[in-house]
């Protein structure tokens, strides 16, 4: 069966048996995270090779345009660098020439003062200058977006819904979603009954290392994760979520929903993802999309990183934990949850 990219092919999501599995249609989508198009005002992001992210970043697209099963594109966050337009202007420059539908969440590199990683209970400065988050959302009218709000639902298929939330929160680099949009999340699900759904966020709603759950990375988690989960698990319609703020690929499933995240196009690896969701599991593979030289260089950077070198033990053993959580999971192969949507309500 031949690997497509971050792909779900939905005929398998439903549980056996069930007879709307045989009439639904296979897809693909990609999912892009972590690029850090800088606006040429020198942005630092820790561990990035923000130099190379627009020729990166094209590289990714002009691979993705090359396939031809690929039904959308999830931007999963950190597009930019920073928030300033001219990044955001030479970024959407570049996701515009997909051939395929893109659809963006918002990052820390989105939104002013969540950048800067910070102890429990801290805030961060927002820095001078910077566009505000409206000017993405605004930017990417239709792109996932409609409207003001930060979060939004699409039908990117026949049975399949695309759900983006915002997990930002201005000043603050850990996650959150508040009331108003746990009501909204709930809402969109039950209306989505009948159909498959697939959830993408920044932060992470699971922890996929045990760092997640420390200081030194409790900021890539939403904060209150049990409380979306929740909302989530009442919904037997939910395939999977996926996150890119993890900068490593890895998978989880908890009870019918399949977590996911991806690795980023800026630190090393440099890649973007490619999955295949069959009947009975999900095949996950990332792809460098970069120059071995530049891949390279990149892994030189990593382990120059107290951000992520850092939080491993001193000398070759810790080297070799941060490059085996980074760069592991290149071809992943995990079974799916069994998901049944719920029938749609009767007219």
């Amino acid at each position: 069966m031949r690997l497509s990219i971050l792909g779900l092919v939905l005929a398998g999501a439903v549980a056996a048996g069930c007879s709307s599995a045989a009439s639904r249609e296979k897809i693909t989508f990609a999912v892009l995270a972590g690029a850090y198009v800088d606006g040429g005002m020198g942005a630092h992001v820790e561990g990035a090779m923000v130099e190379n992210a627009e020729t990166i970043l094209r590289k990714a697209v002009a691979d993705l345009n090359a396939r031809k099963d690929v039904g959308f594109v999830v931007v999963a966050g950190d597009l930019l660098a920073r928030p300033d337009g001219a990044g955001l202007d030479r970024a959407k420059a570049i996701l515009d020439e997909l051939k395929a539908p893109y659809y963006v969440v918002l990052g820390s590199g989105e939104v002013p003062g969540t950048t800067v990683p910070l102890k429990a209970g801290a805030k961060a400065t927002p820095e001078p200058a910077a566009e505000s988050s409206g000017a993405v959302t605004w930017a990417f009218q239709g792109k996932g977006f409609s409207g003001p709000e930060g979060y939004w639902s699409r039908d990117v298929a026949p049975g399949l819904v695309l759900v983006g939330l915002n997990t930002m929160q201005p000043g603050r680099p850990v996650g959150h979603i508040d009331a108003r949009q746990l009501a909204w999340l709930d809402r969109t699900l039950e209306e989505a009954r009948g159909k498959s759904v697939i959830v993408a966020a920044y932060h992470q709603l699971q922890p996929m290392h045990p760092l997640d759950e420390s200081d030194a990375w409790f900021f890539k988690m939403v904060d209150n994760a049990p409380e979306v989960r929740a909302v989530l698990e009442k919904h037997e319609n939910v395939l999977a979520v996926v996150s890119g703020d993890a900068h490593f690929a890895a998978t989880r499933a908890t009870g019918r929903i399949l977590y996911l995240t991806s690795p980023s196009l800026g630190i090393w690896p440099l890649a973007y993802h490619l999955v295949l969701v069959g009947p009975k599991e999900v095949e996950a593979l990332w792809v460098p999309a970069a120059t071995d030289a530049v891949v390279h260089a990149a892994q030189n950077r990593l382990l120059e990183t107290p951000l992520y070198r850092g939080v491993f033990a001193a000398g070759e053993d810790g080297d070799t934990a941060c490059i085996r959580l980074f760069g592991g999971h290149k071809l992943e192969k995990v079974p799916l949850p069994s998901v049944t949507p719920a029938p749609s309500p009767a007219p």
